[in-house]
């Protein structure tokens, strides 16, 4: 597996947020990129990247802290747009991470998030609980050919004074 740093920039997007159980999150991504592109298109809006889901509530080994998860489901847009109860838009900042592609099925990618994880390590870095992935097939591809960018957001360790 290849593992990359990187410094994403600050970008503006739209998304959805919700707590939700693993086996109802492949409906509701499903939806909510539709409901989404819909926003947009209302909106006069146009996508300048991928879409991505972003877990909020990881623990420190990637697995989801709690039962449900914590997702935002978003696109990269080229302006900020109106946001509604439904919908957020705004500028995520931009954050470090390491990232991989992963091939194969979506439910089998776990050692990736492990890996990751320890490339964190080895960066003197502390995982920030916060993955984003990029799904860069869609549905018409089979599972074993799935391709998933992965990355997971993190922090250099702050190094020790002189004087502690």
């Amino acid at each position: 597996m290849q593992i990359e740093k990187i410094t994403k920039p600050a970008q503006t997007i739209v998304s959805m947020s919700t707590h939700i159980s693993h086996e109802h999150l492949p409906n509701y991504i499903g939806t909510s990129f539709v409901d989404l592109l819909e926003y947009i298109q209302k909106n006069e809006a146009e996508l300048v990247g991928t879409p991505f889901i972003s877990y909020l509530n990881l623990d420190e080994t990637g697995q989801a802290r709690d039962e449900l998860l914590a997702v935002e489901i978003g696109f990269p847009i080229n302006k900020e747009i109106p946001s509604t109860e439904k919908f957020q838009s705004y500028v995520l900042p931009g954050y470090q991470a390491v990232r991989t592609l992963y091939v194969g099925d979506y439910d089998d990618l776990t050692d990736s998030y492990k890996e990751l994880i320890d490339a964190i390590k080895q960066e003197n870095g502390i995982f920030t609980f916060r993955s984003y992935e990029y799904f860069l097939t869609d549905a018409s591809v089979p599972l074993e050919d799935q391709e998933t960018m992965i990355e997971l957001t993190y922090r250099l360790k702050r190094k020790a004074s002189l004087t502690e």
